[in-house]
């Protein structure tokens, strides 16, 4: 028996519910939301037109409105602080599962890349990826598992 056998284990974050996890991801699409339409109607876009755009499914526009900002969003904000601002409200954060150390850029951006994967398989693995905690014992969804994350209380 060694030193480091007889050292205390170090403790481990108390993960983060379910439920906290849902809430954190609402706060963030409407704070993205609010972010996006503000940014647009400064740039003179209309309202109307904003409608118009968004009700015609315009590839380009989509990807301009949806899935750039929120990319950049979560990967900027995880990636540097582990959390965004809705998990920073609900005091949660992102987290390597082996270490409790944060994940970095790319792991960020390759967490928000499998979301996106998941959600572009026609929803139902979207749904499927985000109901996972409900049935995993260190509450991951399918995108926390690709890159080996967990969200734990911060």
């Amino acid at each position: 028996m060694t030193a480091a056998d007889d050292a205390p284990l170090a403790p481990q974050p108390a993960l983060a519910s379910w439920r906290r996890r849902a809430v954190a991801v609402t706060v963030d699409a409407v704070v993205l939301a609010f972010v996006v339409l503000v940014t647009l109607l400064l740039a003179g876009v209309r309202a109307e037109q904003i409608d118009r755009t968004i009700r015609e499914g315009e590839p380009i526009v989509m990807l301009l409105l949806f899935i750039a900002p929120r990319a950049v969003y979560d990967t900027v904000f995880i990636g540097s602080r582990s959390q965004t601002p809705g998990k920073r409200w609900l005091g949660i954060k992102v987290v390597d599962a082996g270490d409790a150390s944060p994940i970095g850029y790319s792991r960020a951006f390759g967490r928000w890349v499998s979301t996106a994967a998941f959600w572009a398989l026609f929803t139902v693995p979207g749904i499927v990826d985000h109901l996972w905690p409900l049935r995993d014992r260190r509450n991951q969804t399918l995108h926390d598992k690709v890159v080996r994350s967990l969200v734990v209380r911060a």
